[in-house]
């Protein structure tokens, strides 16, 4: 049971760690002047989130080992930490909702910027005479 309880105090650590990851992205998604930002954390969350899978998976193993299972009722102590690792998780999991809301947000406002900057800034086409088109010619002839 040693085991279990080390790799649930690892997950706690890793999980703050997560969390703290997190709050970054949010606050650089909120703020404008530091969104060069984002590629760093957002790697430092997706190799933080590797980490967590491969110590879930070790926690499978060691569970199976010992014959339990989660909510681990049989153990008091494994059992508040293993409550206190599935609250911080649906936590965690809110607030990358709420990241990946304001990832599109954003993502819809530049798109909307390019659409916009595209519709006042038509490029002019001019004609062999040196006379401007209106609109874009095709470069296929038509047959007469």
């Amino acid at each position: 049971m040693l085991e279990l309880d080390n790799i649930f105090n690892n997950v706690t650590v890793m999980l703050q760690s997560l969390s703290d990851i997190l709050e970054s992205e949010q606050q650089i998604l909120i703020g404008t002047n530091t969104i060069s930002q984002l590629n760093d954390v957002i790697n430092q969350k997706s190799q933080l989130l590797i980490e967590l899978k491969l110590l879930d998976e070790k926690r499978l193993k060691v569970s199976a080992r010992y014959n339990i299972q989660s909510p681990y009722s049989e153990n008091p102590e494994l059992a508040l930490k293993w409550q206190a690792i599935t609250n911080t998780t649906q936590r965690l999991a809110q607030i990358n909702r709420d990241n990946g809301i304001l990832i599109q947000n954003r993502m819809n406002m530049t798109q909307q910027s390019i659409d916009y900057l595209k519709s006042i800034n038509n490029p002019a086409v001019y004609t062999y005479h040196g006379y401007q088109q209106p609109e874009t010619i095709s470069s296929k002839r038509a047959k007469v």
